[in-house]
């Protein structure tokens, strides 16, 4: 392929390039210094109420800045996902691949001054490098006002279906691997160039420490995805990912295996244990929503909270790595959400009725399950209610009159003791504390 000559332009042409506007599912925007000290945003088709636009962005994500401007600016350490999510972003819920990149970092903190020339030698030998590789030519550079620059192979979206994520892995292992710094002046970060729900600095913003806006470089191609697999020469992975993927979808006639006598297993039954019980909680609700697809809005809160107190009632150690391990999957809520949401939960420790637990399920999922399902009390008829009512009444009566009697009985005997001769009605009403007619009653039965 001819190297194309790569010039400083507008952001506007870089948003084209990967519909940063208008985005088909959502894509995020991130920043530590969000006046709200919230981090990420969304754009795109969301009803979050996390969902924003960049201007809006831009104009509450501010800081003084020292470097080269030394005072407060806006649209200070933006980031974005350059490949876009269903819902939330995250790498379960990715919907739609865009672009490839490599992340160049600088080894060291450069001085503010310099910044600028050592950005033009880290470009040149990065790109001579990706040439000399046989690589593709990047489609355009971020250098990000640190030193530091972001290479994008930017393409037509696909979608991230198991066979393109698979393809997309192997593509930035592939670009990953072909580069290294001859001086150490500047290294690949691997970790921020595989991951494909990552974040990269917005051509436009302001770099925190230096001052300086990330520029953005572009002239490259914009590529197909199939494209670009074969300029990296991946089609044969290709095809063997998509023969795998056809031989999954095969349908095979149903056999059905003969019984055999004797060794059936028999299904887990979940015991009167307490760990056990909440187990089966925990399993209802994740395979409820499994089948769903995820948590939908409206239900997200109460699925995390009840999913940490029976991870709590299992092992409070580990409930919350275990509840963020189900969030990332199947919830979508912010870090900061779910340690909002689980605050009381850590130092209250919450038990449900039956009963209660059924009810709070019931509103969770919209079925009450089964395991918590008590038997229905048979309803008393108005005449019972005031048969078992008087009862109740006659028999508190009867043991208060005994007790009473008992009493009066203990005192006089405890006086006598002590004095040697039976006291008078009002001492054992001083003693006792019982009413004088009450100590009258019980008289006359005193042997």
């Amino acid at each position: 392929m001819l190297w194309p000559e790569y010039a400083i332009t507008y952001p506007k042409d870089f948003f084209e390039l990967v519909d940063f506007h208008s985005p088909k599912y959502v894509r995020s925007l991130f920043s530590h210094n969000h006046e709200s000290k919230t981090k990420t945003f969304l754009l795109g088709n969301s009803k979050s109420k996390r969902v924003t636009d960049l201007k809006t962005f831009k104009c509450k994500t501010s800081r003084f800045v020292q470097g080269i401007l030394n005072r407060e600016s806006e649209a200070v350490n933006i980031y974005f996902s350059p490949n876009e999510f269903f819902n939330w972003p995250r790498d379960k819920g990715l919907a739609l691949f865009r672009a490839n990149w490599l992340d160049i970092d600088i080894t060291e903190k450069l001085d503010v001054p310099i910044v600028r020339s050592v950005e033009k030698r880290v470009i040149k030998e990065v790109l001579q490098q990706v040439e000399a590789s046989l690589l593709p030519p990047p489609t355009g550079y971020v250098c990000s006002g640190s030193g530091g620059l972001h290479l994008y192979w930017i393409y037509d979206p696909v979608d991230a279906n198991n066979v393109n994520k698979e393809l997309w892995k192997k593509i930035a292992n592939t670009l990953v691997e072909q580069l290294i710094s001859k001086d150490g002046l500047w290294f690949v970060d691997k970790m921020a160039s595989k991951r494909a729900y990552g974040n990269l600095r917005i051509p436009g913003s302001v770099h925190g420490r230096t001052g300086m806006q990330a520029r953005y470089f572009g002239g490259g191609f914009k590529y197909k995805f199939d494209e670009l697999i074969n300029y990296l020469n991946l089609g044969k992975l290709y095809n063997e990912l998509k023969l795998k993927q056809e031989e999954k979808r095969v349908i095979e006639l149903p056999f059905k295996p003969q019984a055999k006598r004797g060794n059936s297993k028999t299904p887990r039954r979940y015991g009167h244990n307490i760990k056990e019980w909440w187990l089966k909680c925990i399993n209802t609700i994740q395979n409820h929503f499994y089948k769903q697809g995820s948590v939908p809005k409206g239900k997200r809160d109460k699925a995390a909270f009840i999913l940490f107190v029976a991870f709590q009632h299992l092992n409070k150690n580990t409930a919350f790595e275990k509840l963020t391990k189900i969030n990332d999957e199947l919830i979508g809520l912010s870090t900061e959400e779910l340690i909002n949401l689980t605050k009381t939960a850590k130092t209250t420790h919450y038990k449900y009725k039956k009963e209660t637990l059924a009810d709070y399920m019931e509103d969770l999922l919209g079925l009450s399950p089964e395991y918590l399902n008590t038997k229905p009390k048979a309803k008393l008829s108005k005449a019972e209610i005031k048969e078992r009512q008087k009862k109740a009444a006659t028999e508190t009566a009867v043991k208060k009159r005994s007790n009473s009697q008992q009493l009066v009985k203990k005192t006089v005997k405890k006086i006598t003791k002590e004095t040697g001769k039976k006291p008078t009605q009002k001492e054992v009403v001083f003693r006792s504390g019982l009413s004088l007619t009450t100590v009258k009653r019980y008289w006359s039965n005193l042997k």
